[in-house]
């Protein structure tokens, strides 16, 4: 097993079914977006591109790992990111 994985293991996920704590706000300012950033920085593969007029980006928020980096690579201050409610989201373990 890789690093990677063995670290993946040491986090336990447990999100909020009724609250998304990452959304992109406009989607349509994706479908300009040149280097769409936000497919690439995320670390657990939360956005991926969907080439659809109504929603371009698709948004797996129950696998964010809460690091923040979508919200400060966007060019467009597009996305919409808060820590989950409490109980909810990343617990990180030691292994």
């Amino acid at each position: 097993m890789s690093d990677l994985e063995n670290a993946v293991q040491l986090i336990h996920f447990q999100p909020d079914e009724g609250w998304q704590h990452v959304i992109i706000a406009e989607q349509d300012l994706c479908k300009n977006c040149q280097g769409k950033p936000c497919l690439t920085i995320c670390p657990s593969g939360v956005f991926a591109w969907n080439n659809c007029d109504s929603d371009p980006v698709l948004v797996f928020y129950k696998q964010c790992v809460e690091c923040g980096a979508c919200r400060l690579i966007c060019p467009y201050e597009n996305i919409a990111f808060a820590f989950p409610h409490g109980g909810y989201g990343v617990a990180y373990r030691q292994g």
